[in-house]
């Protein structure tokens, strides 16, 4: 179904699961089969059977659970938009139930493939058409209950990556491969990482004194979050991130518009349609994603006793990854389109040294 990586089960009890499932969702699972899939280690994902042989998607999530990630979704799917996969409701028209400190949540099984390697111009096309009518949803004249909102406050990164440093400073020679592999590349990037981090203030101190049009965000759009099926059909799964911001946070991942080259643009704006694209907006939001990576990266690798070598391991390689790939060239190309005195520049092409770190906003 979807591409696998290193995970492992959430510490909660199969008999908990079948309880929860057929209390408040009425479904009795013949079978619960995890799947190690997903970048979220506070979250576990499972296909179960139920006793009448239909397949649903099981996901549980511990911590505090954010509703819009639910609600929001629902609501697009209810207006219309088939590609976004909602959750269903409970028994008593809930959209999640609790289990103890879990979150429960269950989704239609879709059988299907996710990831970089599959996506083809068609796919992305298809995308594009999908969130074309996302980002023209009107919002209900309410709101939503607790959604977040875009503020351009970088600050929280800011700490966050002092707080990394000073424990990385404390753990002396040694240590265990992932954190020694993490404490090489931190050495190597240190520059590059608060360079980062001064051009999204930079970027940030513009943007708050500007008003545009807030929509709907998935706010984490790359391939690993939409579903392909063997018809060719595009699904949109994974809402956990959805917020109201500029369309530019669905525009990390999908390329480039054709006005800003002299290609024809990237599959995905051929169907989204024409864009005029705000390239201090798509600036700051690709810097943010590298920034948000690395944070969530080597948080795993240095604070997560719950974890294994393993997968402590493959974070500290992915933190390497988000200095080195596709994230950071493409948050390159979109500095190209901005006024230099916006970003630092010379970022990435040495690493080392040392640098003053950023003021906090």
């Amino acid at each position: 179904m979807i591409a696998k990586s290193i995970r492992e089960e959430p510490r909660i009890p199969r008999e908990t699961l079948r309880a929860c499932l057929q209390k408040e969702f009425g479904l009795v699972p013949a079978t619960i089969d995890f799947l190690p899939i997903g970048r979220d280690m506070n979250a576990g994902v499972y296909r179960v059977l139920s006793e009448k042989g239909a397949p649903y998607l099981l996901k549980v999530k511990s911590g505090e659970f954010y509703a819009a990630s639910c609600i929001v979704p629902r609501c697009l799917s209810d207006q219309g938009i088939e590609s976004v996969v909602a959750a269903l409701r409970t028994t008593t028209n809930g959209l999640w139930a609790r289990a103890g400190e879990w979150t429960v949540l269950v989704y239609p099984y879709l059988e299907g493939d996710t990831g970089w390697a599959g996506m083809s111009e068609e796919h992305w096309k298809t995308t594009g058409a999908i969130f074309r009518r996302v980002h023209e949803v009107a919002l209900p004249p309410a709101g939503f209950d607790g959604v977040r909102r875009e503020t351009f406050d970088p600050s929280g990164y800011a700490r966050s990556i002092e707080n990394l440093e000073t424990h990385l400073e404390t753990l002396g020679v040694g240590g265990r491969k992932s954190e020694q592999a993490l404490r090489r590349s931190w050495t190597k990037h240190r520059s590059t990482i608060y360079a980062l981090l001064t051009s999204m203030d930079k970027l940030a101190s513009v943007l708050r004194t500007q008003t545009r049009p807030h929509v709907i965000c998935h706010a984490d759009l790359h391939p690993g979050n939409l579903l392909r099926d063997r018809a060719g059909n595009v699904f949109v799964v994974d809402w956990d991130d959805v917020m109201l911001a500029p369309r530019e946070r669905d525009f990390i991942f999908v390329g480039e518009p054709a006005h800003a080259s002299r290609e024809y643009g990237s599959p995905f704006f051929q169907g989204y349609g024409e864009a005029e694209i705000d390239w201090t907006l798509l600036t700051y939001y690709r810097y943010e994603r590298v920034i948000q990576d690395l944070v969530e990266d080597a948080g795993q690798v240095l604070f997560r006793d719950d974890l294994s070598e393993e997968v402590k391991s493959e974070a500290a390689r992915a933190f390497r990854a988000s200095l080195e790939g596709r994230n950071f060239a493409a948050a390159q190309s979109a500095a190209a389109h901005v006024p230099e005195d916006l970003t630092v520049q010379g970022i990435g092409r040495r690493g080392g040294g040392s640098m003053p770190r950023p003021r906090r906003g």
